[in-house]
């Protein structure tokens, strides 16, 4: 009589060793799904803050602009200054940077204008950091730096993700490097560009190597 009712037992205890397991581990269980829940939560917070930010940056940023569209220049680098330190990181923020750096330019004030590019280039999102090399690059061209001119061309050319926009700042950075007088910096980046027989720079850089070869056998 006993054996039939054997697997009945063995089954209640178990439910009850399970319900006594749940019992005595209630407070981790809950505090996992909480830690969960705090974790998704913060999650959309975030992603929703930034968003938030983002919309607010573009609105100033185009605030910032209407000075400069309206040619007041000092009253552009004020408000952009302030889009720019207020929203470091964000595409607005990036975007007026390079419009502050521009109407410092626009002012002959190129030493200011490359200096708020190097300010916020370390926060600059990816996408930005080419387009703030090539304009520190025009920023030294106007001082007559054509060495460091050079140098931010070729960092463009380092970050930008498309080929034909890399091989047009390579061929910036071997003009102002034959400009500064650095004939080898030159020959070696124009040879590089001449390689590639289908790239947008090869016969312009036949032509620039022809150029420098003949100069040098002047010399």
């Amino acid at each position: 009589m006993t054996a039939p009712n054997a697997p009945v037992r063995k089954r209640h205890g178990e439910e009850e060793s399970f319900t006594d397991w749940f019992m005595l581990h209630t407070r981790q269980v809950t505090w996992g799904v909480i830690g969960l829940a705090v974790i998704v939560g913060g999650f959309w917070f975030y992603q929703r803050s930034q968003s938030i930010k983002s919309q607010r940056a573009e609105t100033a940023y185009f605030q910032a602009r209407q000075s400069a569209v309206a040619g007041n220049l000092p009253q552009a680098v004020t408000d952009l200054q302030k889009v720019v330190s207020r929203y470091e990181g964000t595409q607005a923020g990036a975007q007026a940077a390079l419009s502050l750096a521009q109407a410092y330019y626009d002012q002959k004030k190129f030493k200011e204008g490359i200096d708020a590019l190097k300010k916020a280039e370390p926060k600059v999102p990816g996408d930005f950091k080419a387009s703030v090399h090539v304009l520190e690059a025009a920023g030294y061209e106007e001082l007559k730096n054509y060495s460091a001119a050079a140098e931010q061309y070729k960092l463009a050319g380092d970050v930008t993700r498309f080929p034909a926009d890399k091989a047009q700042y390579l061929g910036s950075a071997a003009r102002d490097y034959a400009a500064a007088g650095k004939r080898d910096e030159a020959v070696a980046i124009w040879t590089e560009l001449a390689k590639d027989e289908t790239g947008p720079m090869a016969a312009e850089a036949r032509v620039r190597l022809g150029e420098l070869r003949a100069a040098s056998m002047k010399i």
